[in-house]
């Protein structure tokens, strides 16, 4: 730990990498760590807040008001307020700041250029080429934002090899073009979760976690479980999270008549229960449909599956993500197709073959390991 004081800055709508660092530099005693979260446009409220943590303990805190009614383009001098005011009211010059995304790392830059912080560490978690937004001028900007920090950002930490590559074919950027560069993945705690033997586990229950939107493909399944109960009676099908396509989901859900197979969850707030939820089940599901998804394909490291593996599961993936195909030659589950009859057939293997099921849930463990947070944030010069 060389750092003295660090701010972590994050667009939030649920647990993501940047907690997990967060988390790390506390259990290092870093002297200080300011992480400052603003909400995401399509979250419940539009608040910005931050944690103020001494050596690993939590000394203040605090939230806006909600500004959900403000014009987007002031919503985001919104955060670039927030921002700067926290930092500069708690004082001094602040050794590192990190963000996770191309805005927040150009407000790094402007605090940097009047002194507030000496490094700043731009930690791309997702890559959108084209189509981000609706707007052409709004996909104009946020190229040029992104393009300017990434360029002048004193390290750029890229999620994926995967982004490293798709940003070398389609933009020219290489890991030369920065001023220092490094690959940081999304990780996980190993140790704190408790895994289940396939004998002791909730043997006929899928489960999915995430945000709800319709290129997450949980209505896939939901079309799958007709078929799927024909074998398997029994059958569970848990959906932890919340977002905009819920209300699509439930309405599915009536139509198809499948009720008495799907629980929804809604988001489990603390990481602990939510990983014991995801462990008692017998596999997961990333169902992610290609021709919808902008920001997986391109090297995005999706935290789900992480947690997935953490938890020993066999993992039933589309292959859109960078790690689906590594999971399925390492024997942590199955490649499968983004329509119902694939995902029906692939449930049915993984939730009726004991043997087949513990060796995959042996397996994710050992790749589980490759992503422990302790390994990959000892690496960086933090």
């Amino acid at each position: 730990m060389q750092a003295r004081r660090i701010v972590v800055v994050a667009h939030k709508f649920h647990t993501t990498a940047e907690d997990e660092l967060v988390a790390y530099l506390n259990l290092r005693g870093a002297p200080e760590v300011l992480n400052v979260r603003h909400s995401f446009s399509d979250a419940p409220d539009r608040r910005s807040a931050y944690r103020l943590y001494r050596r690993g303990t939590l000394v203040a805190e605090g939230a806006t008001r909600d500004f959900a009614g403000l014009p987007e383009p002031l919503i985001y001098l919104k955060e670039l307020w927030f921002t700067a005011w926290w930092i500069l009211w708690f004082g001094g010059r602040w050794d590192r700041y990190i963000a996770v995304d191309g805005l927040l790392s150009f407000f790094g830059l402007l605090l940097r250029a009047v002194g507030a912080v000496r490094l700043v560490s731009y930690w791309c978690l997702d890559f959108v080429p084209e189509q981000r937004f609706a707007s052409g001028l709004k996909n104009a900007i946020y190229r040029w934002i992104n393009r300017y920090a990434s360029l002048h950002a004193d390290e750029m930490w890229d999620h994926t090899e995967l982004m490293v590559t798709s940003k070398r074919e389609l933009l020219g950027l290489t890991p030369e073009s920065y001023r220092a560069h490094f690959i940081v993945p999304y990780g996980i705690w190993v140790d704190r979760i408790r895994r289940y033997h396939y004998e002791a586990c909730e043997q006929h229950t899928l489960v999915f976690v995430g945000h709800m939107l319709e290129k997450q493909g949980v209505q896939l399944v939901l079309r799958a479980i007709p078929e799927i109960v024909r074998t398997i009676p029994d059958f569970r099908f848990r959906v932890i999270g919340t977002g905009e396509y819920r209300p699509d989901l439930d309405r599915l859900v009536e139509e198809l008549g499948v009720q008495p197979w799907v629980e929804f969850t809604g988001r489990i707030e603390s990481d602990l229960e939510m990983e014991d939820a995801l462990a008692r089940s017998a596999a997961a599901i990333a169902p992610y449909i290609k021709e919808l998804d902008t920001f997986t394909q391109f090297g995005a490291d999706p935290g789900k599956v992480k947690n997935y593996l953490g938890c020993g599961l066999p993992v039933l993936i589309t292959d859109v993500p960078w790690i689906a195909r590594a999971l399925a030659e390492r024997g942590c589950g199955e490649l499968i197709e983004d329509n119902p009859a694939s995902i029906a057939a692939a449930v049915v293997r993984w939730l009726t073959d004991a043997e087949r099921n513990q060796a995959a849930r042996d397996a994710a463990l050992e790749y589980a390991l490759t992503f422990d947070n302790a390994r990959l944030y000892d690496a960086l010069p933090l």
